[in-house]
């Protein structure tokens, strides 16, 4: 099991956070929002070659729907959404990428219509994956987009197809729904990435684990479950640097981390 962050908040890619070496983790998890790499024209290879000479290891966050940059929305069927996340997976076979998270299409007059486009584009886009070596990883989602549920993203797991367990996003889905958490271990064969942060119900913060109504025994309970690959804190709100660097510490801990069990039921 590796530990790693996404790249909003490491200083060697934006210029602001926190150093790698000082938040201890092993990869980082690079998103199109925070690294002029790609836009709609192409890929910018003098970025490209500054992020391979960190001598870093990554995984990839493909663009989403709201990026700045480029921006991919997968609920509408666009060859443009195929050319983009072409070049996506070509920065990844350069970084040396296993995996890379992808987002369900946004929902607009007609979930179906959403639905069957993200369905779709995902199928083809998995097969160019694995042209290049890379695994893409759908992620559980909140109201706005395909894949809130954990139903929802078995007809997209294949050969080259897994899941990336945002654990954020599930909490938000529980409280709005009255929806058990413990029903996304319908998934935990498929899990090959946990992403790591908090909130305190209405929103998704992106807080440090422990800062929000979660619960760090509970994220422990669920990595000890499913032991996924990589575990990524996606952090981008703080109200301090040194909770940040508590909370890495306290859930990588292997101490905390040793045996299984199953997590327990949350109220919420």
């Amino acid at each position: 099991m590796r530990f790693g962050v996404n790249s909003c908040i490491v200083r060697e890619i934006t210029g602001r956070g926190f150093s790698f070496d000082d938040l201890g983790v092993e990869f980082i998890e690079l998103g199109f929002d925070d690294v002029k790499v790609l836009t709609e024209e192409g890929i910018n290879r003098e970025v490209l070659t500054n992020l391979e000479g960190l001598g870093i290891d990554f995984t990839l966050h493909s663009p989403t729907s709201d990026g700045r940059n480029v921006s991919l929305n997968l609920g509408v069927y666009s060859r443009m959404n195929i050319r983009i996340m072409k070049n996506a997976l070509r920065i990844a076979n350069a970084l040396g990428a296993e995996y890379m998270v992808i987002h369900g299409g946004d929902i607009h007059r007609s979930y179906h219509l959403a639905f069957v486009n993200t369905l779709r584009q995902i199928r083809e886009i998995s097969l160019i994956a694995g042209d290049y070596g890379v695994k893409l990883l759908i992620e559980n989602l909140t109201d706005s987009r395909v894949g809130a549920f954990p139903h929802e993203l078995i007809p997209f797991l294949g050969k080259n197809v897994g899941v990336c367990f945002d654990v954020g996003h599930a909490f938000l889905t529980a409280v709005r729904y009255a929806f058990p958490l413990h029903e996304f271990g319908l998934l935990s064969s498929e899990i090959k990435e946990f992403h790591l942060h908090d909130n305190n119900g209405s929103r998704d913060e992106h807080l440090p684990p422990g800062r929000g109504i979660i619960g760090i025994p509970y994220m422990i309970s669920m990595i000890k479950k499913v032991r996924p690959k990589n575990v990524v804190f996606e952090i981008r709100y703080y109200p301090t640097p040194e909770c940040v660097l508590e909370s890495i510490t306290e859930l990588s801990n292997p101490a905390h981390l040793q045996g299984s069990t199953a997590p327990e039921e949350v109220s919420v």
